[in-house]
């Protein structure tokens, strides 16, 4: 992902408030329309909507949604920043009925090397009073492969690939004490110069924490063109990415998710496929194929928001009519945005 085209509450509402709901992309968007059945308010403090435990199960929601309103036990404190931490999972239960929450790991540990386990502790005793649980964390701990100044996407190797991968597994260590099962990476640029050595690396994390019940998962990211990858600081989003290289739609696809399948299988991890902005999938085909040629290694998620190029509906209808059982979750970056892709899924669900 170029990380992130993040939708603002205003684009959200202004440019895309009518896909998700069944309706065609081309359509002029309604301003300000609520899709889920039974309604909710949009924006902080509206209530649950009108649906039944077993949809609201279906949703997630990821704690980069509200990196800007926060407030982190080692972060300057802000006018801004409202929300403690540690009331987030009951947060999320009271304004949008939903237990299931993915953190980032920034959210998890001021200091990525050397995650502070009583910190996490007070966190899952949170999760739990708010009879929720966090399924995943993003773990921002570094790249598997960055884009080398000669325009090749090496892997990394040597004493960085023995720092990443020690760090790594700290976190395969931690996420039982969270409750986590799925650890999510960033694996950086993936070309045909980086994916051997990309699995590679996948293939020894996800070796040593299959034991440990963890899944190892990896995400579409970026339109086409090959990049470092980055996953915004603090609701900031990437800068913008190169330009890309002239390709067939068949080719920049195979940036976007053949490589990363081709990892997947070649290292016995999972994929966690991201929907992405206007850049990523640019018809509803398309995103329907990707939909289906990574479900059968699914971690158990996708990340979800809407777009013009593709309805958010349609393709929540495409997944459960393959079979797909996982989570939809949220991803944008303000709560009116996530109100919006929260009535999409609940109303686009059986």
């Amino acid at each position: 992902m170029n990380r992130r085209e993040f939708l603002t509450g205003a684009a959200a509402v202004a440019g895309l408030g009518a896909t998700g709901f069944g309706q065609a992309p081309a359509q002029a968007p309604a301003q300000g329309r609520e899709g889920g059945r039974g309604g909710g308010g949009r924006g902080r403090g509206g209530p649950p909507a009108n649906a039944t435990p077993e949809k609201l199960a279906r949703i997630e929601i990821m704690t980069l949604n509200h990196s800007n309103i926060i407030k982190l036990p080692w972060q300057e404190a802000t006018p801004q920043r409202t929300l403690d931490i540690f009331d987030l999972p009951q947060y999320y239960v009271d304004v949008y009925g939903v237990r299931n929450v993915e953190f980032q790991s920034n959210d998890v540990a001021q200091d990525n090397n050397n995650p502070d386990l009583s910190y996490i502790r007070e966190l899952r005793a949170k999760l739990d009073a708010a009879g929720a649980k966090a399924h995943q964390i993003n773990i921002e701990i570094g790249t598997m492969a960055q884009m080398g100044p000669d325009g090749k996407a090496a892997a990394l190797a040597g004493d960085a690939r023995a720092a990443w991968l020690a760090r790594a597994k700290k976190w395969v260590d931690l996420s039982p004490i969270l409750g986590v099962t799925i650890l999510m990476h960033n694996q950086g640029a993936l070309t045909d110069d980086s994916k051997a050595g990309v699995t590679s690396l996948w293939k020894d994390l996800q070796d040593y924490a299959t034991p440990k019940g963890v899944k190892i998962s990896g995400e579409t990211r970026g339109g086409g063109a090959p990049t470092a990858g980055n996953r915004g600081q603090g609701g900031a989003p990437a800068a913008p990415p190169p330009a890309a290289p002239a390709m067939s739609e068949k080719e920049r696809l195979r940036y976007v998710w053949g490589i990363l399948w081709e990892c997947t299988v070649g290292s016995g991890g999972y994929t966690n496929l991201d929907f992405g902005g206007d850049t990523r999938f640019h018809t509803q085909q398309e995103l329907h194929d990707a939909i289906k040629g990574l479900l059968p290694r699914n971690s158990g998620g996708m990340h979800t928001r809407v777009s013009p190029t593709w309805d958010l509906g349609t393709a929540i209808k495409y997944a459960e009519s393959i079979g797909y059982k996982g989570r939809y979750t949220i991803e944008v970056n303000d709560d009116s945005a996530v109100r919006i892709v929260y009535n999409a899924i609940l109303a686009n669900l059986a």
